[in-house]
């Protein structure tokens, strides 16, 4: 009877330890799991609502939809030369389609071409259906333009990042630690680029860039805007270069190696985060940035954003391709992050924990 009384507590006191409330540790991964969890549909939100207005028409952006609407039936008593506008339809691909030869007044209806040329209306109707469902896409990748735009896009991004990120770890080298007071001049002047608004120095900078250099319709105008020495890269490697140990340039010295020798050597091959850093924040402003590649691009060479601007008219306004545009432009940025998120990761944390 003793023993089963002594064991009595014991047995009690681990069914109570296992059924017992969270520990404060377990509460926490909880609340913090949790809320991560809502904290990414949330931002998850903004993509979903983006897709599914690429398949609301115009003339519905003013309400609001949760999921895909169904598309209104096409009218035969529209116009061909009105759809062919607003859904920019390939009227040779169309005659082929519907077997018809010849001209086509654009100012009859589908009624009367349906009449005059024997075309079944459940053809035309089928047909004409695509276009009203998938109108953004059509509008984007209609002519094949869309790629090259994207592709450009690319070019001046990757460009821009790699030249800028030379150029700015070139910059940090020299001013790092702030040894000198010219250095410190120096690093203030780049510093001063926050307080003055881009727009405000537009006019200028056109002018150098259109009649100076004469570099309109150029995409080398855009890489030269953006690796121009700024805060953010100054910033950046200037910090960086300064935590990279003076015992290592030395050593450096006394190998017989000179600057550029430490520079591609040393300096270069460590600079991953700073990079990753500069990266991260510089790519969605080159990719996003709308005024210079419209001031300075024609067109036919147009960046995304500036394409998908392109849209929004003056007289009619396709705000299913203007969705359908920035869905698409959206996709290369994320896959880019998702790609290099470890690095970016590491980025955010630099300086964050003491190695």
């Amino acid at each position: 009877m003793a023993q089963t009384s002594l064991s009595s507590p014991t047995a009690s006191s681990k069914k109570t330890r296992h059924t017992g409330p969270l520990r404060p540790g377990s509460a926490a991964r909880v609340f913090f799991t949790l809320f991560l969890v809502v904290y990414a549909v949330v931002t998850l939100i903004p993509f979903y609502f983006l897709f599914i207005r690429s398949f609301v028409p115009t003339k519905a952006s003013t309400q609001l939809h949760l999921w895909i609407p169904k598309p209104e039936e096409i009218s035969m008593d529209s116009q061909l030369g009105n759809l062919a506008t607003f859904y920019k339809i390939d009227l040779t691909g169309f005659k082929r389609e519907m077997g018809i030869q010849g001209y086509i007044n654009s100012s009859l209806t589908l009624r009367e071409i349906a009449q005059d040329f024997n075309v079944p209306e459940d053809k035309m109707k089928a047909y004409f259906q695509n276009y009203i469902t998938y109108n953004g896409i059509y509008a984007i990748f209609s002519g094949g333009n869309f790629i090259s735009h994207v592709a450009g896009t690319v070019f001046i991004a990757l460009a821009s990042i790699i030249f800028g990120g030379f150029l700015g770890l070139a910059t940090g080298s020299v001013l790092a630690g702030l040894r000198k007071r010219w250095h410190t001049w120096v690093y203030y002047l780049y510093l001063l680029q926050i307080a003055i608004a881009p727009i405000m120095i537009i006019l200028p900078t056109y002018l150098i860039m259109t009649r100076v250099l004469n570099l309109y319709d150029s995409y080398l105008a855009l890489i030269l805007l953006y690796v121009k020495g700024g805060a953010l890269s100054t910033m950046v490697f200037t910090t960086y270069a300064a935590t990279i140990p003076v015992d290592l340039r030395e050593s450096v010295e006394i190998d017989g190696g000179n600057l550029p020798t430490y520079f591609f050597r040393v300096l270069l091959p460590l600079a991953k985060t700073p990079f990753a850093v500069y990266a991260s924040i510089s790519l969605p402003v080159i990719w996003n940035d709308l005024l210079n590649g419209f001031l300075f691009l024609s067109p036919d060479k147009f960046t995304v954003i500036p394409l998908v601007n392109a849209f929004t008219g003056t007289f009619a306004t396709n705000l299913q391709a203007t969705y359908s545009g920035l869905l698409f432009a959206t996709v290369p940025l994320l896959v880019v992050y998702l790609v290099f998120q470890r690095l970016f990761v590491r980025s955010a944390l630099a300086g964050a924990v003491k190695g």
